[in-house]
């Protein structure tokens, strides 16, 4: 690179092009914004979807893993029931990047507001309720809780268990996870026992293992812990209660942020979707049979509602648009001068402000459903 290069002022350049990129409001002084008024109008409540009951997805919906570990059934207990509500996501989408010329990068958050923890639970607490009737439905007797909890062992699985709820960080968003009451939350990384290829043959040799993106990657890395203590307890409750152990898993996502590029393509962008979407694969159902046999049955495609969950709004902030118009100015500007490679950028940062009816109009139908499609495989 030339000395005159090297000593341009690109900085000020770019700081002068990108400022007068900026829309008014971002140069504007802090004097001019208005003042807060002494009292603001009362928001008014959002309108609560009217969602009919759902059916239960075909047989073919749903993904078995070992389905002859689910046959025979007769009587089991229920051992554990993790609500997961994730409520803060982020996406991403570059384009270009295997191109010479110039790349576009593509940035959004999403936060989730208005909901209620004690709501929340009442959910967990649901899907318990939902899952033994469901159970009881297909002809499968199912242990009364008081009595599984009457075991010793029960109390040993509870004090290896987390505490719910739980604040969790992982690659699907952020989020709480719940325990249904008087169950313990075992929140770990399932591909320990069960791998899941994301296609059949030679394809799913090619394509790999499906990840477990709603359990941390700390929670990974400890997995040979945990299942080093959780594992024996389970066992030794299974022996005690004499019957194969149920772990249900829902999934709620309620922040959902879908990133398009690719290396060879000139665009990059983000989707954000006012939709609650049980993920494929991580809503499931798990049987833990005597000796550690593990069977799963779970979503085989994501299920999203056909109702929103509230109103969502751009939140992007004055800051966030003014690091994109220069980031922007800088490198189309040094690219254009031969220095590096121009990059169109943009970040973004939304709320889909919810509520708790809200939540529970669209949620309720739509986990219901999902336990009798899962329970569908289980067979006496």
């Amino acid at each position: 690179m030339s000395p005159s290069l090297l000593c341009f002022p690109w900085p000020a350049l770019a700081l002068s092009l990108g400022l007068s990129l900026l829309p008014s409001c971002a140069t504007a002084q802090p004097a001019a914004e208005a003042a807060p008024t002494a009292s603001s109008p009362a928001v008014a409540p959002l309108p609560v979807p009217q969602v009919a009951p759902l059916a239960a997805l075909p047989p073919d919906g749903v993904d078995v893993e070992e389905g002859r570990r689910l046959q025979g059934l007769t009587q089991v207990a229920i051992a554990g029931v993790a609500l997961y509500v994730v409520t803060e996501a982020e996406g991403g989408a570059s384009a270009g990047a295997a191109l010479h010329g110039g790349m576009a990068t593509a940035n959004t958050s999403l936060k989730v507001t208005g909901l209620d923890p004690l709501r929340l639970q009442a959910l967990a607490d649901l899907a318990r309720a939902r899952t033994e009737a469901a159970l009881v439905e297909r002809g499968i007797a199912v242990m009364p809780q008081a009595q599984l909890a009457a075991l010793p062992a029960f109390a040993e699985l509870q004090q290896v268990a987390d505490t719910a709820p739980l604040a969790f960080d992982a690659q699907g968003g952020k989020g709480q996870a719940y325990s249904a009451s008087g169950l313990p939350l075992l929140h770990r990384d399932e591909m320990a026992w069960l791998s899941r290829a994301s296609g059949t043959g030679l394809l799913g040799a090619m394509t790999g293992r499906f990840e477990d993106a709603y359990v941390a990657l700390g929670d990974k890395m400890s997995g040979g812990f945990k299942t080093g203590r959780v594992e024996p307890a389970l066992e030794r409750l299974g022996q005690q209660a004499g019957m194969p152990l149920v772990l249900v898993r829902l999934v709620l996502t309620a922040a959902q942020v879908q990133g398009s590029g690719s290396r060879w393509g000139f665009t990059a962008g983000t989707e954000t979707r006012n939709t609650l979407l049980m993920p494929a694969w991580t809503n499931r159902i798990l049987v833990r049979r005597s000796g550690g046999d593990y069977a799963r049955v779970s979503l085989k495609k994501g299920w999203a509602s056909e109702a929103g969950l509230g109103e969502l709004v751009d939140v992007t902030t004055t800051g966030q648009k003014a690091v994109s118009v220069l980031t922007t100015a800088f490198t189309l500007l040094a690219a254009a001068n031969g220095v590096g490679r121009g990059v169109s950028s943009s970040s973004q940062s939304y709320e889909l402000r919810s509520s708790p009816e809200v939540f529970d109009a669209v949620a309720t139908p739509q986990v219901e459903a999902t336990l009798a499609s899962l329970t569908q495989a289980l067979a006496p």
